[in-house]
């Protein structure tokens, strides 16, 4: 089998980027070792379309909320896709300074409408908050998404104009001519490419060792609760200073998650003590949610790396290979704008968002190690 662009990984980037090529006319094959697309983190998020926390990140996320609002009518689906902001809690002295001089970098930086806002305002957005909260910062343009929705509303719309996607096939190392990447081994075979797409997420460091660039990427664990449907309070993403995140669907469900832990055994499994106690400190600062009754707990492996920052763009030393990977909880908002960059830089095209600050060679080996089982990593208002 050939193709002009293979894929690997079928998360919410590998889609987005199959959906952009295809809708420019290209031959696209995307593969996927599970049994459909989004079942790792793209579609067990906490959901957030954030722009506020970013550091270089940030033009890359504006750019991607611009264009969400265009999704819902592009894929002719209902991504229950709403602005209703997000919010950061400062429980603290030090926290609140940190979030005052967060927002002064983004007003910097172009995020205009971020801003603080008082102990009262919070608590009118959440219900029942805390007396303890000193103040918050909101950017009132961030929002939410139904990342069961997303992911397979790309597939759809890339199978439609003609791209294959190739579930229950898991990549297994890379074809080489020489300095070229020329495909791919499966358990089923060779699939020859033009171009290959390493969209791979967690599993993506090992693909670009490969071809010879080391693009650290440690595994992690995100964990969330959902509770039964509540009558929908439109509530802000709203972190809390050091208890974690709640947010609400647009079915009623409210979602309450803690901040991300290394994972170096891939293992899907929920820590339920760990949860347990965030939860406990979660309900004791917003205590009506002391008095749901929470349905199920779920997780979803994600990704660390060094900088926090994601690896996106032609992997060096060898040619018609490139990678967009390593997210560290900022995929799901960013990744319908990766796709879409992707598809530009595979055309020969100068990306809308530049993509310089995401270079894949950017570490050397040894210069950064890779994370370690037990240190202390965390990823913040995860959501990826």
């Amino acid at each position: 089998m050939k193709t002009d662009f293979l894929i690997i990984g079928g998360g919410l980037v590998g889609c987005a980027t199959a959906y952009f090529l295809a809708k420019r006319g290209c031959q696209v094959t995307l593969l996927e070792k599970g049994a459909a697309v989004g079942l790792q983190a793209s579609g067990r998020c906490a959901c957030g379309v954030r722009q506020q926390g970013r550091t270089a990140a940030l033009p890359l996320a504006m750019a991607a909320v611009r264009l969400w609002a265009t999704l819902p009518a592009e894929l002719n689906c209902d991504l229950e896709y709403t602005r209703v902001g997000n919010l950061k809690i400062a429980l603290s002295e030090a926290r609140l300074a940190e979030l005052e001089k967060e927002m002064a970098w983004e007003h910097a930086h172009g995020l205009a409408e971020v801003r603080m806002i008082t102990s009262a305002e919070c608590q009118a957005l959440v219900p029942g908050l805390t007396v303890r909260t000193l103040a918050g910062k909101l950017c009132p343009t961030d929002g939410l998404a139904n990342p069961m929705r997303v992911t397979p509303a790309f597939a759809r719309a890339a199978i439609r104009l003609g791209a294959q996607i190739r579930t229950r096939i898991a990549a297994t190392g890379l074809l080489f001519q020489g300095s070229r990447v020329c495909g791919v081994t499966t358990e089923n075979g060779e699939i020859e490419a033009l171009n290959v797409v390493n969209c791979a997420g967690p599993w993506a460091a090992r693909f670009n060792e490969m071809a010879g660039c080391y693009t650290p990427i440690l595994p992690g664990l995100s964990q969330l609760l959902i509770t039964e449907r509540q009558p929908y309070r439109k509530l802000p993403f709203t972190t809390i200073e050091s208890a974690g995140y709640i947010l609400q669907t647009m079915s009623g469900n409210v979602l309450l998650g803690i901040d991300g832990k290394p994972n170096v055994t891939y293992r899907t499994a929920v820590d339920h003590p760990d949860l347990a106690l965030k939860a406990r400190l979660v309900t004791e600062l917003v205590p009506w949610l002391g008095d749901l009754h929470f349905l199920r707990a779920f997780s979803g492996i994600t990704e660390y790396t060094p900088d926090k920052e994601p690896y996106i763009g032609a992997v060096p030393g060898v040619i018609g290979y490139y990678t967009a990977a390593g997210f560290h909880g900022q995929g799901f908002c960013v990744g319908p704008m990766v796709g879409k960059l992707m598809a530009e830089l595979l055309l020969g095209e100068e990306p809308e968002v530049s993509l310089t600050p995401f270079a894949p060679g950017r570490f050397a080996v040894g210069e950064q190690t890779i994370y370690t089982p037990g240190s202390e990593i965390q990823i913040k208002d995860s959501d990826a």
